[in-house]
C-alpha cells in the first residue's frame, strides 16, 4: 500500500513539473495537504486538500488560479499547520496546562458583554490583518468575521437567556479553529442583565464599548 503511494506520488509530481508556475504552486500546495490528509491520517489539512483538489480540477478546462486564489490556499495550508500543532501538542516542546485559563475575566456575562466580547474578536481580527496578519487570521476573516458583523448586529436588540445561550454556543464552535491564542474568551455562562455602574466619559474614553463593573 505504501509502495503503491509512493508510486502514485512520482507520476503526480512528473506531471506536475511540466505545468506554469503559478499551477505548478497550486499543485505542490494540494499534493502536500494531500499526503498529510491521506497517508499520515492528520484530518487538520482536509480543509486545504479540498480547496486544492477543487481549484485543480478545473485545471483541465484551461482555467488557470488567480494570484488571490492561490494565497488562499496557502493560508489554508497555515491554518491547517497551526490546527495540526494543536491537535498534536505532544509535537510541541511545552504545552500551556489545560486546566489554566488565559483570561482573567469572569465567565459570567450578560447580553452586553456577551455583544463586547463577539466585537472584540472582530476588531482583533481586524487589526491582525491591517497590521501582519497570518494565515490563521486571514482564513478568519473570510470564515468567521462576517458572522461575528452579524451576530453583533443581532446582539444590539434585546434577547431572551436561550437566545443568546444559542448565540454563544455558535461563536464558541466557530470560533474555535482560529481563535487559538484565547481559547476560554468564549466560554461563557448567560445571565440575565447585571446592574452596572454609569458609563463614565472617563471610562468611554479609557474603556471604549467594554462594560462597565457591576455595581
Amino acid at each position: 500500500m505504501a509502495r503503491s503511494g509512493h508510486s502514485l506520488r512520482a507520476r503526480f509530481l512528473s506531471s506536475a513539473s511540466g505545468l506554469a508556475r503559478r499551477e505548478r504552486k497550486l499543485a505542490d500546495h494540494w499534493e502536500n495537504a494531500a499526503v498529510l490528509r491521506y497517508l499520515h491520517g492528520r484530518d487538520a489539512f482536509a480543509g486545504a486538500e479540498e480547496l486544492g483538489n477543487r481549484l485543480i480540477s478545473h485545471l483541465a478546462g484551461g482555467w488557470r488560479p488567480t494570484v488571490r486564489e492561490i494565497h488562499e490556499l496557502e493560508d489554508a495550508c497555515v491554518h491547517a499547520c497551526t490546527l495540526d500543532r494543536r491537535q498534536h501538542p505532544e509535537l510541541l516542546r511545552t504545552a500551556r496546562s489545560s486546566g489554566s485559563r488565559s483570561t482573567t475575566r469572569s465567565p459570567i456575562v450578560d447580553q452586553a458583554e456577551l455583544r463586547w466580547r463577539i466585537r472584540r474578536d472582530l476588531t482583533r481580527l481586524t487589526l491582525e490583518n491591517a497590521l501582519a496578519g497570518t494565515g490563521t487570521t486571514r482564513e478568519a476573516e473570510r470564515h468567521l468575521a462576517p458572522w461575528l458583523t452579524h451576530a453583533a448586529a443581532v446582539l444590539d436588540t434585546p434577547m431572551s437567556i436561550d437566545g443568546l445561550e444559542d448565540i454563544a454556543a455558535q461563536w464558541r464552535g466557530r470560533r474555535a479553529p482560529y481563535m487559538l491564542a484565547n481559547l476560554d474568551w468564549a466560554d461563557v455562562i448567560i445571565v440575565e442583565a447585571i446592574p452596572r455602574v454609569r458609563r463614565s466619559w472617563w471610562w468611554k474614553l479609557t474603556h471604549g464599548e467594554e462594560p462597565p463593573p457591576a455595581r
